[in-house]
Order: structure tokens, then C-alpha cells, then sequence
């Protein structure tokens, strides 16, 4: 039995329902409301249809000179956003979005714009490091980079004339092609891609039903939009891109969008109705909503008799247990706000329903994706306009590029995180972590950090970032990494309208002297009169760095990544790009920033739809065989979670959320820190007020792994059941900024920091479980249970 009342979050759901409280015009809401919120969510840029191509100009508002304009990509999320940089002289200035890019369409959020501050922090890694004392005693003596060649070169030369690759560990938290070739040019060394973990359980959930990690949602023809859990005005895959589209959709189509939330995201404010319903019970509200449009004859019967497994009969056979009203006792939304919702769903077509972490971030993730699935498969909008598309590939296959969310690579064997590996008891020899920073961001980071300090666990620990992070602080060998707009690369960006995108990364800031660059082996003398990069100081692109290995180590790798540097293994893979040889192509990249493909076809698009054998080809597959191999139920099934069944007034379910400004990227930035520097626990305030809890009064949050001290947030925009943190907050390591202390630097705004007195936040890492949904093996962050306490003393700010 909850203890809270239902009354009162039925109560809690209605007076959400903004259409009826506020007695607007659709329209006014639209042009007013949502064309407000358009700006602030997307920052810059002009809402619209990329046309003609724009020209990229801009004037310094102090010196009113021209500004040099460089196209490239940005890499502070996994978006891929196609950005200009703007340099005055040889300084970085301004970055903005492309408005010539498809994608995002001259949008960028604040992380893009943060990226200065990533690449000017007076706090950078710049030159190698290798430990004096202690593991984790902050002992360090600067070396030079032949020393840390030679010395990671040695660990690897020996694993593989030993046949151990497989005791060679990566750790990367951020792609880069030329380095994944190194990778696989090894043999099968571990890989961890962080990227890649945090969709487990939607890809397993579209694997095991469409045969694709993940589909494109064409939101911008949708006229009806069901949202469980995803948060696209704040963090998307495809963040500034997505949010484009979601709000053209809701002011030229007048799209309706609906949220399922146990607390009210971004999205869910400036959504028409927001339910907030207890953790982790999406799936049978899904199915509940199945069952209605069942029931009522309102499925597509053409497209589940011919694109599905199942027939209509069996749907019914299916949905039986799931009626609305045990929905709502399991969700505690009302069952007649179900039923309207399903009937609007089925009829107000193109509609689609989309989700993210807040259903699949769970031990029942994987079957919350397939249920909210099974909504878009009875309406029939797969490969259709306003609902679910494949994403397309470009028939340029033979280029090896980084991959977009959409389609995850990960060469060599994969590991699923530092919890798995230390319970595997898998020998290491080196880890070596890029951009990762475990130590603060798995699930209880602690045990992680203990982990990577045992000297027998993990004999030789390298770190490669652009800061001294809380992993970098147990490293043996620290290695300065080059930022995203310092180096070269190659990505595909996801197609959001329909056709393949080959986003190219250029260097746009450390310009080379010419006396530099006619020392370096690399350079072209017949180019000396164009602009040469490096990155800052002693900092190393990470494909640089493999090359530099691969010639090391020698033999076969050499053969197998016969490129001098980066930016000649960049001009090698575009040449299939042009019929006129490696210029042209190369040369309308470092112009465009980009590149879509003419000769792109639809292939699991229109095949789809045009196949006769629909049967036995391409079906959706409602029943997994894949599932049931893995004694999981082959159906899309709803099972409560048991750690949520709690009775104690004091426990809740504590779920974490991101943030717009904090990622790694920006974690030491000095304006995304100005903007966000605590993370308040939201707690509902009935609930508060019942247990003598005031806003900003501090508590002690105990979970079975550790316990921390927050300050509380009252709110009714939370879930009477729960309590949220946003993460990105509480670093110990990275910085002083990130660490909110004020300090003195060639940056004068570093003696500014004026909230160095409210402190930093908390990690809510330190006390997430590492627990993992069975079926779909992601990690399932918002099931931990924890008790609150309030703290004594005057603690109250």
C-alpha cells in the first residue's frame, strides 16, 4: 500500500493539464509560449527549413573587423552539430551554429558555445605527466612525449608479442575513427564505450522488434507527439537538432505533446498535459493505452497483418491483463485520462510516441521500450511521414567514420563498465582511459575509484583528457588530449531529413608558426603560405597519438594505418567523395563543414513499404525469439519493479536527470558553472511539509552504497514517490572552477568566481547503485531506493 493518497496525485495530474488551466487558444500558446521557449532551448539560430545556402560572416564588436569563419563539428554532446568558429587574429571568439546545416540549422546550445571555454581553461592539461608516489597521492614529475611513447609503446609491444591483447583495456567517452582503427588493427582489445552504454536497453528493446538499435522519429510531421521519458528540450541524442523539429511541429502542425514524467523536465513544462506517474510503471500505461485502441478497433489492421508477427486476435490475447484501471493503480494515472489519451493517439494522426532514460533507465527498461513501442506498431507509422524511419546509411560505406547514436560500433570485445569488469575478475595489464572519467561517473563511483587504485586490479592505469579529472588523479601516466575544435575528423551525422551526412571536425584554433611547421615531418612545404594547427601546448589529437604507436610498435600495424597524421588519413577517406580527385572533395568540406550524399536511396525505407513478402521479410517482430533465448518473456510484458514496492515514508526513489550546460566538456567551464554551480534535491512539498523538511534545509540522502548531505528543493513538479538530482555537479577533481573555488589565473574572470561560497553540488553517482536490467543489460540509474533525513542544527540556508 502507497502512502500517499491517490487523491492527491490525481489531484497532482490534473492540475497539470495546462490546455484547461490556463483557457488559451491553441494558437496564442503556440505563437506566445512555444515560440518563447524555441529560443531559449535552442539558443541561436532562426527557427526554419534550412534553403539557400547563407553565407557565414560575422564583425568583431569591439575592433568591427572581419572575422576569419571556420566550419566545423562539435563534439560537446553526441548531436554532432555543425558549428562556425570565429577567430579574431589567432584568438577563438565566438562559436555559433552553421546555419547551412542540415541538422541543426544554425542552432547550438550552451554546451557548443562553452567550447571556448574548453579550449582557453588556464586549467588545461598541456604536457604528459607520469606518478612519483603513491597511486592517488597527487606526486607527478612532468616528462616529455617521446618518454610516454616509449613507455605505453613498451606495455603493448609485450601484450602483443604475448597474445594478451585481450588484458588491454579501453575506456573512451568519446569516438574518434582513426583511433578505433588503431584499436582493431591490435586484434581485440576490451572496450568500454561510454557512449554506447547509455542506450543498452533501447537498443536491445528496437533490436529484439525491428532488427535496429534505433529509429529516426520524423517529428516534425507528427501531429501527436506521446513523450514517456525523454526530456528533448534539455539533452537528445540529436539535442538542438531534435528540438528544432519538435517545435516547428507544434506551431505549424499544432502537434500535441504529451509527457510521462515523474517530474516536470523542460519538455514537460511546455508540453500540453504532463502526467506524473510513479517510477518505472511507463510500460503498463503503454499497454494499457494498447489495449484501448485494441478494444476500440482503432489499430491499423493492414499493417499488423502484413508488416507483423502478430495478428489482431493475438493482441487481444496479449493486452487482457492490462486494463486502464490497473494502469492506474500501478501508475496512479487516472484510467480515463487513458483512454483519451489512446483514442487521441490512434486518430490524430501522423502520431508517434517516443521515449528515453526515464523508462529505460531501469531493471524493466527493455520491456518499457517495447511496450511504448508496441503503441507506434498498432498505429501503423513505421516508415511513414510524421512516425518511425530506419536510418539511412550513405553509399559512401567504404569511408570509416566515427558513428552517430544511431548506429553503435565498438571493435574489438565489450565490456560494460568498471562494475562488470571488477566482478569478472578479467586480467588487465594497462587501462587506458580517453575522455572517460569513471571515477566520477559510474554508478557508485567510490567502489570505482577503489577499483582503479588497487595496483594488483589494474597494474598500469593511462588517462588521456584535457583536464586532471578524478580519474586522472589515480593515473600512472597522464597524457594532455587535444580538444574537439584542435584536431581532424570524420563523423556521420544522423540523418534527420532523410539523407546521409558526413560531418567533417576541422582545427580552428594554435595556429602553427611557420618556423614550427617547417620542422615538422608532416609538413607540406608547398602549403607553406596556409594556416598550420596544432593543439595547445603539448596536447595530442588522439589519432595522432595511435600513429605515433602504430609507427613504434611497427610490423604489421604500419601496413594496416599507412597515414602520416590525421588530417592525411581525413583527405584519404574523402577521396571516394569526388569524381575529380582528393581536392575538390576536400577542399568543399573545409568550406561546407559538411557533406550530404547526392546518390543516397532509400533502401530499408522504401523497401519496407514496397515489399510483398512482408511476412517473411522485415517484419516487426512482437514476439522476440532473441528475448526468449535469453529466458526473458519474448512479449512485451510489464513486471514491477520489487525495490519500488517500499512502504516507509522516509524512503523514495531517487532518479537523476541532466542538464543542458553540464557534461564533461563543460564541467570546468566558467559559464555554464556561472549559470548552474548547485544541485538541489527535489522533493514534493506535501511530502516535505509531512516529514518537517523546508526548501533548502540540508539532509542526509542514505542509499545502500553511501550516503551524501544535499540541500532540498520543495517543489509540486516531482512525483510524490521520488527525488531527483541533476548530475554534473560535485567534481572533487577537473578544476577550481569545476570544484567552485575562486583562484587567480591568467584568465581574470577566474578571481571573480562569486559563488565560491555556496559550494559545488554533490555527485549523485556516489550513491546510485550499479544495478542492471537482465534483459537488456543497461545500467538501471533511477532505481535506487534511499532514506531522507533531515540534518540538525541550523543547517537551513
Amino acid at each position: 500500500m502507497l502512502w500517499w493518497s491517490q487523491e492527491n496525485l490525481s489531484h497532482c495530474c490534473k492540475r497539470y493539464d495546462w490546455m484547461k488551466i490556463k483557457r488559451i487558444s491553441r494558437r496564442k500558446f503556440m505563437k506566445s509560449g512555444l515560440a518563447w521557449i524555441a529560443g531559449i532551448a535552442t539558443s541561436l539560430g532562426s527557427i526554419g527549413k534550412a534553403a539557400s545556402e547563407k553565407e557565414i560572416t560575422a564583425v568583431s564588436r569591439t575592433s568591427l573587423k572581419s572575422l576569419r569563419a571556420i566550419p566545423t563539428t562539435c563534439q560537446q554532446c553526441p548531436a554532432g552539430c555543425g558549428i562556425i568558429a570565429y577567430l579574431d587574429g589567432e584568438r577563438l571568439v565566438q562559436i555559433l551554429g552553421n546555419p547551412n546545416h542540415p541538422n541543426n540549422r544554425g542552432g547550438i546550445c550552451a554546451k557548443g558555445i562553452a567550447g571556448i571555454n574548453l579550449v582557453n581553461d588556464p586549467e588545461r592539461l598541456l604536457h604528459p605527466f607520469k606518478r612519483v608516489g603513491a597511486r592517488g597521492s597527487g606526486a607527478w614529475t612532468r616528462i616529455t612525449w617521446d618518454e610516454a611513447y616509449s613507455t605505453l609503446s613498451h606495455h603493448i609491444r609485450e601484450m602483443l608479442e604475448e597474445g594478451r591483447v585481450s588484458e588491454f583495456v579501453i575506456d573512451k567517452g568519446q569516438d574518434d575513427s582513426l583511433f578505433d582503427l588503431f584499436l582493431a588493427a591490435l586484434g581485440a582489445p576490451r572496450i568500454i564505450d561510454r557512449n554506447a552504454l547509455k542506450n543498452l536497453n533501447r537498443n536491445a528493446a528496437l533490436m529484439s522488434m525491428v532488427g535496429a538499435p534505433a529509429l529516426l522519429e520524423d517529428i516534425e510531421k507528427s501531429r501527436t507527439v506521446l513523450n514517456f521519458g525523454a526530456n528533448p528540450f534539455s539533452n537528445h541524442d540529436f539535442f538542438i537538432g531534435f528540438a528544432w523539429r519538435l517545435v516547428l511541429a507544434r506551431i505549424e502542425k499544432g502537434a500535441k505533446l504529451v509527457t510521462f514524467d515523474v517530474r516536470m523536465s523542460e519538455t514537460a513544462a511546455k508540453s500540453d498535459a504532463w502526467y506524473p506517474l510513479k517510477a518505472g510503471t511507463d510500460g503498463i500505461v503503454a499497454l494499457a493505452m494498447a489495449k484501448v485502441i485494441v478494444d476500440k478497433g482503432l489499430a491499423d489492421s493492414d499493417f499488423i497483418d502484413k508488416k507483423t508477427d502478430f495478428t489482431l486476435s493475438d493482441l487481444h490475447r496479449l493486452l487482457t491483463p492490462y486494463s486502464p484501471e490497473s494502469a492506474e493503480r500501478e501508475s496512479g494515472i487516472k484510467a480515463s485520462d487513458i483512454e483519451r489519451l489512446a483514442v487521441e493517439f490512434a486518430t490524430r494522426k501522423p502520431s508517434v510516441a517516443i521515449f528515453g532514460g526515464g523508462i529505460t533507465d531501469h531493471q524493466n527498461g527493455t520491456q518499457n521500450a517495447r511496450c511504448v513501442s508496441l503503441l507506434n506498431w498498432l498505429v501503423g507509422n513505421l516508415e511513414k511521414d510524421g512516425g518511425l524511419l530506419f536510418p539511412q546509411r550513405s553509399t559512401a560505406q567504404q569511408i570509416s567514420v566515427e558513428q552517430s547514436p544511431l548506429i553503435p560500433s565498438n571493435p574489438g570485445n565489450t565490456i560494460r563498465g568498471i562494475p562488470d569488469l571488477a566482478k569478472t575478475n578479467i586480467p588487465i595489464d594497462t587501462y587506458f582511459a580517453y575522455l572517460s572519467n569513471p571515477a566520477y561517473s559510474e554508478p557508485d563511483c567510490q567502489s570505482t575509484s577503489r577499483f582503479l587504485k588497487d595496483e594488483n586490479a589494474v597494474p598500469f592505469l593511462v588517462v588521456m583528457d584535457t583536464h586532471m579529472t578524478e580519474t586522472a588523479n589515480l593515473a600512472d601516466l597522464i597524457l594532455p588530449a587535444a580538444t574537439f575544435l584542435e584536431g581532424w575528423g570524420l563523423s556521420n551525422a544522423p540523418p534527420l531529413d532523410g539523407i546521409p551526412i558526413l560531418n567533417l571536425r576541422q582545427p580552428v584554433v594554435s595556429l602553427m608558426s611557420v618556423a614550427k611547421a617547417l620542422r615538422s615531418p608532416a609538413f607540406d612545404v608547398g602549403k607553406l603560405l596556409e594556416p598550420s594547427f596544432q593543439p595547445m601546448g603539448e596536447s595530442v589529437e588522439i589519432g595522432n597519438m595511435s600513429l605515433e604507436l602504430t609507427r613504434r610498435i611497427g610490423g604489421r600495424l604500419s601496413r594496416e594505418l599507412p597515414f602520416i597524421n590525421t588530417s592525411d588519413y581525413v583527405a584519404k577517406q574523402i577521396t571516394s567523395l569526388s569524381g575529380s580527385g582528393i581536392q575538390e572533395g576536400l577542399e568543399t568540406l573545409k568550406k561546407k563543414g559538411f557533406w550530404m550524399d547526392p546518390t543516397s536511396e532509400k533502401s530499408a525505407v522504401s523497401s519496407f513499404n514496397d515489399t510483398k513478402e512482408t511476412k517473411k521479410t522485415l517484419q516487426v517482430r512482437i514476439r522476440s525469439s532473441s528475448l526468449e533465448q535469453k529466458s526473458a518473456s519474448p512479449l512485451p510484458v510489464y513486471k514491477t519493479i520489487e525495490l519500488h514496492k517500499h512502504t516507509d515514508r522516509n524512503e523514495f526513489i531517487l532518479t537523476t536527470f541532466k542538464s543542458n550546460l553540464m557534461g564533461s566538456g563543460t564541467a570546468n567551464s566558467k559559464w555554464a558553472r556561472e549559470i548552474l554551480h548547485e544541485n538541489r534535491l527535489w522533493i514534493n512539498t506535501k511530502i516535505a511539509k509531512q516529514l518537517g523538511i523546508k526548501n533548502n534545509d540540508r539532509v542526509r540522502v542514505t542509499s545502500p552504497v553511501d550516503s551524501l548531505r544535499a540541500k532540498v528543493l520543495t517543489t509540486s513538479r516531482i512525483h510524490p514517490d521520488s527525488v531527483a538530482l541533476a548530475e554534473g555537479l560535485g567534481h572533487t577533481a577537473v578544476g577550481n572552477v569545476a570544484r567552485g573555488k575562486r583562484f587567480k589565473s591568467k584568465d581574470r574572470d577566474t578571481s571573480l568566481i562569486w559563488w565560491d561560497k555556496k559550494g559545488n553540488g554533490v555527485n549523485p553517482m556516489e550513491i546510485i547503485e550499479a544495478k542492471r536490467d537482465p534483459v537488456g543489460g543497461g545500467l538501471a540509474l533511477k532505481d535506487t531506493v534511499v532514506r531522507i533525513e533531515k540534518l540538525s542544527g541550523g543547517q537551513r540556508e
